[in-house]
């Protein structure tokens, strides 16, 4: 390979815990990484340098030195530079040597002449001796010595560095070990070319400097030539696919879960997180929206090719992370490609001295956004004002009141902020990480560990008996190996485990949060005074319970889950039948075994009635419990285990212009659960063909055949096809060089194609009928039917047998292009999609109940079309020392229900047809009813009360009605307000359909800083008109309601106004029925923009790091989640539910970090 005036030969250039004698964690993360640092220092000191341990044995006769080069670099590694002129290639010479260095073969080379060489790792330079000939006076006098050093950007000194005057490579010189280099050159009037394998080409104008310094940066041309797509890798110039990548480096993962890091990040991808509760916070996502209004939705998930959990990789183990989108991409999945597929490979060893890198990251977060609540004597008032808007007095006299509001005794006259009770101001979590990389050509090798803890929002019982906040230990550890049996076999083995204990508080946390948040403060102290448990004064369920003693005082539970993956790869080169052709062979065994131990307690509660003469608390004894905590109970238990093989055979190879390939794959699946008798299982054929030619033109055709257990034979296999085909319009020869200047980069792609799914959620073999063997209320005979007598068991059809059901089908078109703009500083990717997917499979709930069935029967029905845009931009700018880039992405999707299981509407309006999935269907809010609306009378109780006036619209949804209230509207125009008047299709999806995400990094000598904002457009949230408890005050009446700030901001009689909140308040559900329905006065818009994450670090000097013997370091900061912009303001919008405010709550954190290698 020519590099300027230089020659590169190279051309390829479960255990469960013994719950007796379990470790404290500090034991456990001890012991782990110390044996993580040991193999690491061990694995450190095995490994050599390359050039000393590769041998060779080579006896040849009368080879030219170009021959002996050609057959170093065929057997090795090796890369060999030189000059044109610095050596006689032609040469004809004998070598002769066994199982020796290659230090040893250039002697003998290279023995009586004038040259020279040097040797780095897999470089080696030829040069020519100097010699002690003095250039004359006039010589040197013509001549202009200019030195200097080739760095690239991390200041690491770039041997065989090729450094040429432009327009005259003769004239020239190579860097040396330290990267030096000399040249003498006729005049300063020149350009010097400094140029090297896989870097950017760097023009200099000499100009009268004599000491001239350059620092080459990658090409990442160059570097991303190989990308991951299905079953294999492809040239980037020659995908054809639509996929989009992020790089590792950009995910920024301040949780557990990988998940919560991708919103923005990718094009085509949306991503929303509701949940901010450690074990439980993995973001919802899909590729390209939702097609289907029934079954799964979620896209494919693989982990180094097998089907595998995302959020158990630990964020150092990425190597690439790739997301498949269109039919030519994913239709080689068959039956799991209609809702695309995410791939994620892990590192692997390289050749190269081991390298050792340790991480750790300490993060302390706080709730975004929590709600805020009215003390006990405004809610109190409060709910006196709702007595009298429904014409009743005051339950709470002024005097009860103002013991509240003085706080005159906090056992009888509390005022409980339950927040303040239960959650801490901050929580806190640790990420350390350890891997080793290396190897020799011989075996290669990537060892990772890691440990990450986190701990929740509640606090811990006083006592410390036992721990009720929810917290998280995970500890992961990896093993990827690759070893070269042969020239033509290597084998990986890959190893992967997780091990987490998860604890968590005896209650669950959704009933804790929801109780702390309906739980009015004036009910009763968290803890009485003297320490005595308090409760209502009569407890119904849950929601008639103390929330602190929800947390507190029901015990706790600790989940173990441990997790173990492995793959065995085998690669063997076939050459021997034809060239480029090979085989290949993965088998992957996975195991998953968890278990959950209990410890109840449930101690005596109370209810103070009041003091004694003595000034006691007196109680009433509300539930007797008892006072010591139980002993541990496993209360449940499973395992599952995965068997994945699929085996190959490729063929991939060059005639001059022509570049072909071709794969038939064979895979299958087992998935077996505990207590399941039979496993799930799946099998397919893939095969793909691929053709490229002259670097312009590209087509690619794939398929996927699969079969799936859900179906009958006949319909058990879907056969999947798919074809693509790009152009590289900027690589025609008649490509105008004026627009090359400015679009330098110019790919057309179009693909159009076929893609399954069977998902069905746990209902199995659906050709087959179920039956109940004792099923009762069976009358036998004549005898009583109005008693016990005559009734018996028998046997009855549950499932009706569907014989007929085959593959939901989505058919998908993508069209796009790619873009390069000045010389690939700005990259452009834009695509447009459109799919329709049909014979969605679902439960047919239209059909006449008549017919005796006991569930509604399976059948393909239904037609979603999906379409819409997603485009990245990339943006690369150096100024001086400066290097900036920004990034951008953007996702529009829309969908329509093209055909649904309903039956014909009255009024079109209400029809699901033609909407789109995840709508609302809602009655129309005009506006609040005035005192002019009614007529106006006064009740007993000196109240008025009011008749609506008979010429308006008849509400009949229940509940009082008066000024104030929610007035509808009558949409059909029949003169009363009911079901028929609700309206499907108003506001936008729940779902998002625009995601965007764009932001920038700079650094300067050492620091860099970036910033990254998300956001998403096009969607609606339903505050909880509809569902009311977390949301309207009083819902359920004084002692089961919480009374937000925000719904201060109500009707009232003192302020009629239309631009409220709440409309006016009703003692309870029943007569606030009328404004509880779901309607437009609830809705709200759900766009949202976001300050995802900034971050500061300082990569420490390379000068710096020498003199310390490692090989770099840095320290960092960061914010994750650190403001939103959006129109709620109550709650994170991206939550977006009718119950929002009453989960988990996201966090906001920050970061600080130390990494290094040496």
């Amino acid at each position: 390979m020519l590099i300027k005036s230089y020659k590169c030969m190279n051309n390829h250039g479960i255990f469960s815990p013994d719950r007796t004698k379990v470790r404290t964690l500090l034991s456990i993360k001890s012991i782990f990484l110390f044996l993580l640092f040991t193999f690491a220092f061990e694995m450190a000191y095995a490994s050599s340098v390359y050039s000393q341990t590769k041998v060779f044995t080579m006896q040849s006769a009368e080879k030219t030195v170009l021959q002996v080069f050609k057959e170093i670099e065929k057997n090795s590694e090796f890369i060999i530079f030189y000059r044109d002129g610095v050596i006689d290639l032609n040469r004809k010479v004998s070598v002769n040597v066994v199982n020796q260095s290659v230090d040893k073969i250039l002697e003998q080379l290279l023995a009586h002449t004038d040259n020279g060489f040097t040797i780095k790792d897999r470089q080696i330079i030829i040069y020519k001796k100097e010699t002690s000939a003095t250039p004359s006076v006039s010589q040197q006098k013509n001549k202009i010595k200019v030195t200097g050093v080739v760095t690239d950007a991390k200041g690491e000194s770039i041997i065989g560095a090729n450094v040429v005057v432009k327009g005259n490579p003769t004239i020239g010189a190579i860097t040396n070990m330290e990267g030096r280099y000399e040249v003498m050159l006729p005049s300063d009037d020149v350009i010097l070319l400094v140029s090297y394998l896989g870097y950017n080409t760097e023009e200099i104008k000499v100009k009268g400097r004599r000491n001239i310094n350059v620092v080459l940066h990658e090409d990442s041309k160059a570097l991303d030539e190989v990308v991951i797509v299905g079953y294999g890798k492809q040239k980037k110039e020659s995908v054809v696919v639509s996929m989009s990548s992020i790089k590792p480096k950009d995910i920024v993962v301040p949780s557990r879960s990988l998940n919560n890091s991708l919103a923005g990040q990718v094009a085509g991808l949306i991503a929303v997180q509701r949940s901010g509760e450690p074990g439980y916070d993995n973001a919802e996502f899909w590729i390209r929206g939702v097609s289907t209004f029934a079954g799964g939705t979620s896209p494919l998930v693989l982990v180094d090719g097998v089907p595998r959990n995302m959020s158990d990789i630990e964020p150092d183990e990425i190597e690439t992370f790739s997301v498949l989108k269109d039919a030519a991409a994913t239709a080689i999945y068959g039956a799991e490609g209609a809702n695309g597929v995410v791939l994620v490979t892990t590192k692997r060893g390289r050749v190269e001295k081991a390298k050792i890198s340790f991480k750790t990251e300490h993060t302390i977060s706080s709730p975004t956004r929590l709600p805020e609540f009215v003390g006990s004597a405004d809610y109190l008032s409060l709910y006196n004002e709702a007595l009298r808007n429904d014409g009743e007095g005051p339950q709470f006299s002024d005097e009860l009141i103002a013991h509240y509001r003085n706080n005159d005794d906090p056992d009888l006259y509390p005022n409980t902020n339950w927040i303040d009770e239960l959650l801490r101001k901050n929580t806190f979590s640790h990420r350390y990480t350890l891997n080793v990389r290396g190897g020799t050509e011989k075996a290669k090798y990537f060892v990772s560990g890691a440990y990450y803890n986190e701990s929740g929002l509640f606090k811990n019982r006083p006592n410390g008996i036992y721990d009720t906040n929810i917290g998280i230990d995970r500890f992961n550890l990896r093993s990827n190996i690759d070893m070269a049996v042969s020239s033509t076999t290597t084998v990986g083995v890959d190893l992967a485990m997780q091990y987490l204990i998860n604890n968590y508080p005896g209650t669950g946390t959704s009933t804790i949060f929801r109780s702390m948040l309906i739980t009015p403060p004036y009910a009763f102290p968290a803890v009485y005074s003297d320490g005595t448990v308090a409760t209502y004064a009569q407890e119904r369920d849950a929601n008639m319970r103390n929330p602190y003693n929800l947390l507190m005082n029901s015990g706790y539970a600790k989940e173990y889950r441990t997790g173990i993956q492995s793959k065995v790869n085998v690669n063997q080169k076939l050459d021997f039948i034809t060239k480029g052709l090979s085989a290949n062979l993965n088998v992957s065994y996975d195991y998953d075994s968890e278990m959950i131990i209990r410890r109840e307690y449930n101690p005596t509660r109370y209810h103070a009635t009041g003091r004694d003469e003595l000034g006691q608390l007196i109680f009433s004894t509300v539930v007797s419990g008892n006072p010591d905590i139980q002993d541990p109970k496993n209360s449940a238990t499973s395992a599952t285990k995965k068997i994945y093989i699929d085996a190959s055979i490729n063929y991939k190879r060059t005639f001059g212009k022509h570049d072909v390939g071709a794969m038939l794959l064979y895979m299958q699946k087992e998935t077996q659960q505990h207590n399941v008798p039979l496993p799930f299982r799946k099998q397919g054929f893939v095969g793909r063909a691929t053709y490229g030619y002259d670097g312009r033109y590209f087509i690619e055709g794939n398929f996927g055949y699969t079969g799936s257990e859900a179906f009958a034979e006949g319909n058990r296999f879907g056969f999947f096809p798919a074809i693509g085909a790009a152009y590289y319009l900027s690589n025609e020869s008649f490509y105008p060089e004026a627009i090359k200047k400015v679009v330098n980069k110019l790919k057309l792609r179009a693909s159009v194609g076929r893609t399954g799914n069977d998902k069905t959620g746990q209902e199995r073999f659906l050709y087959r009928p179920t039956f109940t063997t004792n099923a009762g209320g069976f009358t036998q005979g004549i005898g009583d039917t109005g008693g016990t007598n005559g009734i018996g068991n028998g046997i009855v059809e549950g499932r009706f047998a569907a014989p007929y059901l085959a593959w939901e089908i989505e058919d998908k078109q993508n069209y796009g292009f790619d873009l390069g703009l000045f010389d690939n500083r700005i990259d452009i990717i834009f695509d447009y999609f459109r799919s329709e997917r049909r014979d969605i499979l679902l439960q047919r709930r239209t059909v006449p109940q008549l017919g005796g069935l006991r569930q509604d029967p399976w059948q393909n029905f239904g037609k979603v079309r999906n379409q819409g845009i997603d485009m990245s931009m990339n943006l690369n700018q150096q100024i001086g020392k400066l290097k900036l880039s920004a990034r951008g992405t953007f996702t529009f999707t829309r969908n329509k229900i093209l055909e649904y299981d309903e039956l014909p509407q009255k009024y079109g309006y209400q029809a699901v047809t033609g909407t789109r999935v995840s709508e609302n269907t809602l009655y129309i809010a005009d506006r609040l009813y005035t005192e002019d609306d009614f007529i106006v009378s006064t009740n007993a109780n000196g109240l008025k009360t009011y008749k609506l006036r008979s010429e308006l619209p008849r509400p009949t949804l229940g509940g009082l009605i008066g000024p104030g209230d929610i007035k509808y509207v009558d949409v059909n125009g029949d003169g009363v307000i009911d079901s028929y008047d609700q309206v499907r299709g108003v506001g936008n999806p729940s779902t998002p359909e625009i995601i965007y995400g764009f932001g920038l990094n700079a650094e300067y000598k050492g620091f860099y800083a970036s910033i990254f904002f998300q956001g998403a457009g096009n969607t609606s949230v339903l505050l909880g008109g509809a569902t009311s408890e977390g949301w309207y005050p009083f819902s359920w009446g004084v002692d089961q309601s919480n009374y937000r700030t925000f719904a201060l901001d109500r009707w009232t009689e003192n302020n009629p106004s239309q631009d409220v909140i709440i409309p006016r308040l009703h003692k309870n559900n029943a007569n606030n029925a009328n404004n509880r329905v779901a309607s437009t006065w609830w809705l709200r818009n759900g766009s949202f923009l976001r300050l995802k994450n900034i971050e500061f670090g300082y990569q420490l000097p390379k000068k710096f790091m020498d003199k310390i013997g490692f090989e770099a370091a840095r320290i960092y900061i960061m914010g994750y989640n650190l403001a939103v912009w959006d129109d709620i303001k109550y709650f994170d919008p991206e939550a977006g539910n009718a119950n929002a405010g009453l989960n988990y709550p996201l966090p906001r954190t920050f970061t600080l970090g130390l990494d290094f290698t040496f």
